[in-house]
């Protein structure tokens, strides 16, 4: 089994709703946990928000750049506070190797105070429940 298909297992054992906009480097993991399609990435949190108050764990996985078009509602989900976790899985393309942009998402953990997990291939089941206890013990978003 590689990441891809761990990653999607673990999403369809621990979250309730997943949303996703495909590109790269996500566009088959969100196909491989049957994540709904949405297509703004800022509307995708907002979903997963209102599940989140709603009591269902959710997940975003959003593609390179995605998760700055998420930054709105993603710092006022800090203030706002959670119920069920919310992971937002970020495809970054630090090395810009399939995209026209290099990003590195883990700083919008240190800009929003977001718990910023970073699970390797070996164990990701574990990461991703971490990230989304993690989400609900702080009451915030969770990256990963």
């Amino acid at each position: 089994m590689n990441g891809t298909d761990a990653l999607a297992d673990a999403i369809r054992r621990y979250a309730d709703t997943v949303y996703t906009i495909p590109g790269f480097p996500v566009t088959e993991l969100g196909a491989r946990c049957n994540a709904g399609l949405v297509v703004y990435e800022k509307t995708a949190l907002e979903y997963a928000l209102g599940d989140s108050l709603s009591g269902r764990r959710s997940v975003v996985i959003v593609k390179n750049v995605g998760i700055n078009a998420c930054a709105d509602p993603l710092l006022q989900a800090t203030a706002q506070g959670l119920i069920a976790g919310v992971v937002v899985i970020a495809g970054d393309d630090p090395g810009a190797e399939g995209s026209q942009t290099a990003q590195d998402s883990r700083y919008y953990g240190e800009l929003a105070e977001l718990p910023v997990i970073e699970p390797d291939s070996t164990c990701l089941y574990a990461g991703l429940e971490a990230a989304l206890e993690a989400s609900e013990k702080f009451s915030r978003v969770a990256l990963l």
